[in-house]
């Protein structure tokens, strides 16, 4: 992709790349860990919680902080002080449960640091006109991580354990680190005026004042809050109502993963013939059409297509709202937006996947995939057919 000429982006590409190694075989690791250290789900389910609560609660809070200091500083530190801590998983963690959530809650701070700052900086390293391009780049790096080493990850933690696999991670995350430090100076451009707790309050009120990302935002929160049932209700779907197992629930993740990188790699060329606003709500209305069709149509071989097809429909709506939300955001404020936007969408996941998981019993899952899809594509609909996403306004000049 052309969008790799630009030496400092193509850094932040690799250091990404490197990280997810890393970070996809400490997840498993992670999870295997704490299973077989306690022998109950409910301790999976608190490490997962303490991760989400470091979102949702300290994200935005950090941002605000992170706003008025080099970007590229807290790019390099926030990866170069994860590495002693998840090497600490294995010495202290896997001896105390107590000091193992210690060390995911600091290093969940530490990627709420990152993750938000990453994504600001996107526009700093590239032109305007090829932001899409690079948000592409950037999920698909993701997605790619997902298919290569999610799956090397188990066989890896079965071989040598886990220990092994965190040190693993350690250095993943002190080379991306070193690559990061080739980038150039980030620093705001305009320090803000406000006292700190005003930062914070504007950056959470600028997602939802500006007219643009309040409409973005919300239609995206409510589809999340309905079409995240797939999160957990997918295995239940495999096992209980396809008789396909665990085996074919990993072939479902994996048509999803394909379909989102063939959607990483397509998206530019769509993007050139359909405005990113315009794209962004088609998607999430086909993206909810293709999860009613699971519930509709529970046969694997459906299944499976509608899954590779929402992998697509993913990425073709994810990838213009974080443009949307660069381009309708100050440089300076781009750090909380995109930290308020993360602990609102991880919001609605848990939303989805709670009521996902309550109605299951009583629905089943067809039924509860029908209703999701349905309300996803309603949401979608709605804002298509009451004036859509306003464009930037240096686009409509």
């Amino acid at each position: 992709m052309k969008v790799l000429r630009h030496r400092a982006f193509a850094r932040l590409i690799l250091s990404y790349l490197v990280s997810q190694a890393g970070s996809k075989v400490h997840r498993v690791a992670l999870l295997v860990l704490v299973y077989l250290l306690t022998k109950n789900a409910l301790w999976v389910s608190l490490v997962l919680g303490v991760q989400l609560l470091g979102t949702v609660v300290f994200s935005p809070l950090l941002s605000a902080w992170a706003d008025t200091q080099d970007r590229k500083r807290l790019l390099v530190w926030s990866d170069l002080l994860r590495a002693p801590l998840v090497a600490l998983i294995p010495l202290l963690g896997a001896k105390s449960l107590p000091a193992l959530l210690l060390l995911v809650f600091l290093m969940e701070l530490l990627r709420d640091l990152h993750d938000p700052i990453q994504n600001a900086v996107v526009p700093d390293l590239v032109p305007e006109e090829e932001v899409d391009e690079a948000n592409s780049l950037i999920l698909l790096a993701d997605r790619l991580s997902e298919v290569l080493f999610v799956g090397a990850a188990g066989v890896l933690v079965a071989a040598v354990g886990p220990a092994f696999a965190f040190y693993l991670d350690a250095l993943s995350y002190l080379a991306s680190g070193l690559l990061l430090t080739g980038l150039p100076s980030l620093r705001p451009t305009r320090l803000p005026k406000a006292g700190y707790l005003e930062r914070v309050k504007e950056g959470v009120g600028h997602l939802f004042r500006h007219p643009t990302l309040r409409r973005a935002v919300g239609t995206l929160f409510t589809a999340a809050a309905f079409g995240s049932v797939e999160t957990a209700l997918g295995v239940v779907l495999a096992i209980k109502w396809l008789g396909v197992g665990s085996a074919g629930f990993g072939f479902m993740e994996a048509a999803m993963a394909l379909g989102a990188i063939l959607g990483g790699v397509g998206l530019p060329y769509l993007l050139k013939r359909i405005p990113r606003e315009r794209l962004f709500l088609l998607a999430l209305l086909l993206f909810g059409v293709f999860e009613a069709s699971v519930g509709l149509f529970p046969v694997f071989a459906w299944v499976l297509a509608a899954f590779f097809a929402s992998g697509f429909l993913n990425m073709a709506f994810i990838v213009p709202a974080r443009s949307i939300l660069q381009l309708n955001t100050p440089q300076e404020m781009r750090g909380r937006i995109f930290a308020a936007f993360s602990a609102v969408m991880n919001a609605a996941v848990l939303l989805g996947t709670m009521w996902g998981g309550a109605l299951e019993g009583a629905l089943g899952a067809p039924k509860v995939f029908v209703l999701a899809g349905a309300m996803v594509a309603l949401a979608a609909g709605y804002a298509l057919l009451t004036g859509g996403i306003p464009a930037p306004k240096a686009q409509e000049a």
